[in-house]
């Protein structure tokens, strides 16, 4: 699948995206230091998932119509992602005061993982729905582009079928003319 969407785009994305989140959840806990530590920490873990369900997942599994691959494929990576991102915030942010936050769900609590999880979802949903959005657009102008020109190719060929039967008309008629020696002729 060839990328539609110039590198420059993703990279203004992800900062305006990253710079968002830090400010979202900054303002949230009111504490914007650790928004940006931890948001450090999860965007390359949202970007590489996010390539990897655009651009391997998708497809391999749902362009193939391979459906329960891809839930259970979607399954494993969010699993991973989650132990991924709780081993990198325990090591890296909170060491022993994990979760930093009071009110936070703590770690592998049903809450914690499915939040945890929801908002990967929301971020692969909002990236994969922009790509493919682009992608769609990208292709309907294509298609447009290719209707024109088969107009403009059988308006082409209809004027190359008419002139050489209009000419035949024409010299089939001064033909009849001269035979019955008219002067219109």
């Amino acid at each position: 699948m060839r990328p539609t969407i110039s590198l420059k785009y993703h990279v203004i994305f992800w900062i305006v995206y990253f710079a968002f989140n830090s400010i979202r959840w900054g303002s949230y806990f009111n504490d914007y230091w650790y928004s940006f530590k931890s948001n450090l920490i999860e965007f390359p873990i949202h970007i590489i998932i996010v390539y990897f369900n655009i651009f391997f997942l998708v497809p391999r599994f749902i362009l193939k119509r391979k459906y329960k691959m891809n839930i259970l494929s979607f399954i494993v990576l969010l699993s991973v992602h989650y132990f991924m991102r709780i081993g990198l915030f325990h090591w890296l942010i909170a060491n022993e005061n994990f979760p930093t936050f009071p009110g936070e769900e703590k770690p592998f609590s049903f809450n914690h993982i499915v939040a945890i999880t929801l908002g990967e979802i929301y971020v692969i949903g909002l990236v994969s729905a922009i790509k493919f959005t682009i992608d769609y657009v990208i292709e309907l102008n294509k298609n447009n582009l290719l209707f024109e020109l088969q107009i403009e190719t059988e308006m082409k060929y209809l004027k190359a079928q008419i002139q050489p039967h209009f000419f035949f008309n024409t010299l089939n008629n001064l033909y009849a003319l001269t035979l019955m020696k008219s002067e219109k002729a």
